[in-house]
């Protein structure tokens, strides 16, 4: 009996300690950041522009820990709603809520996991994706900065039927996108 009363002791004050090093902050996204994915059809290529304006008045929170310049996060979300990704046309602005779904998945969230910067100026990011109500996490290089506000730019192509997305074809299958697409970020944050 000591024995478990002693495990569930060094559990419960295990489980504190974790608590209490997780950090909560509130961040915004700044108006000066961007955010577009691009892709390709057989005869054109297309930008979507995501409107950051639409941060506005958001902010988000993020909880993290930070070990030896390695930031784990949890549940820390940013909600992108597909109404505010323009193409730049009608047509291809319908294409692209179709391609989404957008009438059953009206947002594309992105979860950040962790950033890894033990690596000197080079960081690494996890980043969680969700399209269409499927998730895939994704690892690849970003850039951070401190200058007068914390930047984080990079780029992830990722193939649209890992998401189980149909890209919808024009003119009798004339037109066809291809399967990868960027997502191309350059987000300003103040904390």
């Amino acid at each position: 009996m000591k024995t478990i009363f002693n495990i569930l002791l060094f559990f419960t004050l295990g489980l504190s300690v974790q608590a209490q090093n997780i950090q909560t902050r509130e961040v915004t996204i700044l108006p000066n950041s961007s955010l577009s994915i691009s892709g390709t059809t057989n005869i054109n290529t297309f930008d979507c522009d995501f409107n950051v304006l639409s941060f506005k008045k958001q902010a988000f929170e993020v909880h993290y820990t930070d070990k030896d310049r390695v930031l784990h996060f949890k549940n820390s979300v940013l909600p992108l709603e597909n109404k505010y990704f323009d193409c730049g046309n009608r047509k291809i602005n319908k294409d692209f809520h179709k391609l989404l779904k957008t009438e059953e998945y009206p947002a594309i969230f992105l979860t950040v996991k962790k950033i890894d910067m033990s690596r000197g100026e080079d960081a690494v990011v996890t980043l969680s994706f969700t399209i269409a109500g499927i998730e895939n996490d994704y690892k690849f290089p970003i850039e951070v900065s401190w200058e007068n506000q914390l930047r984080f730019k990079g780029n992830l192509q990722l193939n649209i039927k890992d998401f189980n997305l149909e890209a919808p074809s024009k003119i009798f299958g004339l037109i066809v996108l291809e399967e990868e697409i960027e997502i191309n970020f350059n987000l300003n944050i103040q904390t």
